[in-house]
This record gives C-alpha cells, structure tokens and sequence, in this order.
C-alpha cells in the first residue's frame, strides 16, 4: 500500500470526523499495489449514516476537509451503494480489492 501512516490515521480520521464515526474508508486502485508509481488516491466509504440524496454534499465536504489537511492531492471518493441504490461495476470492484484502512 503506498500510503503513509500519517496519510492514513489523516484520511481515518478526517473521514470519521466528517462522515460519522460508523463510517469506514478502504483504499482501492493503483495505491494498494506496491510495485507501482503515481496515481490518486482511490476511496471506498461505507458510511451507513450518509444517505443516498446526501452522498455528493458528503463527497464535497469530506475531499475538502482532506485537501486541507494533506495538501493538494488528487483523491477520488466512491461512496457503497445506499440502500435501494444500483450496485455499479465500479462498486463490485473496489469492494473486490480495497484495503480497508
């Protein structure tokens, strides 16, 4: 995972402090594969407390909160499917390989 501790009690934090503390953050894509360079930051947020209608103000809220305490960043947020809400591949495949942090 190429994410340092510090980058992750931030982005643990940060999402619990924006989210709820019943959300969990796993991290998916290109950053949970050691042998590779670059790329942003891939999100999957459980957070069972957020629903659908206000999964975009969360989105906002939350990539804010993290730009301005890890710096300009690129960093991309999937939230898990809300209840009665379409399971889209992007979905099926950060629940496939994240790493829960």
């Amino acid at each position: 995972m190429r994410l340092t501790p510090a980058q992750i009690d931030t982005i643990k934090s940060t999402t619990q402090a924006v989210l709820g503390e019943g959300a969990q953050v796993s991290l998916f894509g290109s950053r949970t594969d050691d042998s590779r360079r670059g790329g942003d930051i891939d999100l999957y947020i459980k957070a069972p407390d957020i629903q659908a209608p206000y999964q975009m103000d969360a989105k906002i809220k939350l990539l804010i909160k993290l730009k301005q305490r890890m710096g300009e960043q690129r960093i991309d947020i999937v939230f898990a499917p809300a209840a009665g809400q379409e399971t889209l591949a992007i979905h099926r495949s950060a629940e496939q390989t994240a790493v829960r942090l």
